[in-house]
């Protein structure tokens, strides 16, 4: 129905036009936003993968086996992190946001790569070193880039079947008014960061293993800031820089790994 002329002519809104009037979005609203869009992740994260094998075709080295490695050395530390959890979730789930579980995972973590770069060292001598360390980086970081994908596609189907977890994650969002394209953007970012870390760290441990104490570093540092945001509340999460921390290290370390390719 349309406002009649009198009605135009004296300025008076139609009830039944909302143009220019937000609604907050309703729960059904977020979900099939995040359905979406986590649907979308779920597809980039793999394209992700392929994208990075095909940028490192030139620095590749003489053995495939190289890559294999590297995806033993993610595989491996996958484990830790597994049985870090396992441990947790058997004796105090307050150990989860335990400052020195999370230190020692990290450490271990980064003497796990210390161990596949000697091993690499050893077994190619005479491949370049910088070619070696991306390579075996790589690998690592592509298992990490399958466990995303299918955390991401976990998550979607959660979401997607009404239950109670799903109740309460999207009511908890929006109470804190977290809308389903950041959230959506902030897990990229911090997969992205991953991946970064995981490549920037190895090729630095690579050219010089005494490194391995920055790497250990930076990685206690990205795990602190997430011990950070999880003590916070859902809206001071979406809001917080602590939330980039990760993807800023990310950043940092492969920047500093290709500054260190460059003097080698």
């Amino acid at each position: 129905m349309t406002a009649t002329p009198q009605a135009a002519d004296h300025g008076c809104a139609d009830p039944h036009d909302h143009t220019g009037h937000d609604h907050p979005p309703t729960g059904a609203d977020l979900v099939r936003d995040l359905v979406r869009g986590l649907s979308v992740l779920a597809l980039v994260l793999p394209v992700l993968g392929l994208v990075l094998l095909v940028a490192i075709l030139p620095l590749a080295p003489s053995s495939v086996l190289v890559l294999a490695l590297g995806l033993a050395l993610g595989a491996v530390q996958l484990l830790v992190l597994v049985g870090t959890s396992l441990f947790v979730a058997r004796t105090r789930a307050r150990l989860a946001v335990n400052p020195g579980l999370m230190a020692v995972r990290s450490v271990t973590e980064e003497a796990l790569r210390v161990a596949a770069v000697l091993l690499a060292l050893l077994l190619w001598p005479g491949d370049s070193r910088a070619e070696l360390g991306v390579w075996l980086g790589a690998g690592a970081a592509l298992v990490w880039l399958a466990l995303a994908t299918a955390q991401t596609v976990s998550t979607r189907r959660r979401i997607a079947r009404p239950s109670e977890w799903s109740k309460n994650a999207v009511a908890t969002m929006l109470d804190a008014r977290v809308t389903a394209r950041s959230s959506v953007g902030m897990r990229l970012l911090d997969v992205l960061g991953t991946v970064f870390f995981q490549i920037g760290a190895t090729v630095l441990v690579i050219l010089a293993p005494v490194l391995v104490v920055g790497t250990a570093v930076l990685s206690i540092g990205s795990g602190l800031a997430t011990l950070v945001l999880q003590r916070r509340s859902a809206a001071e999460r979406a809001r917080s820089l602590w939330a980039f921390a990760p993807f800023g290290i990310g950043v940092l370390t492969l920047g500093l790994a290709v500054l260190g390719m460059i003097a080698f």
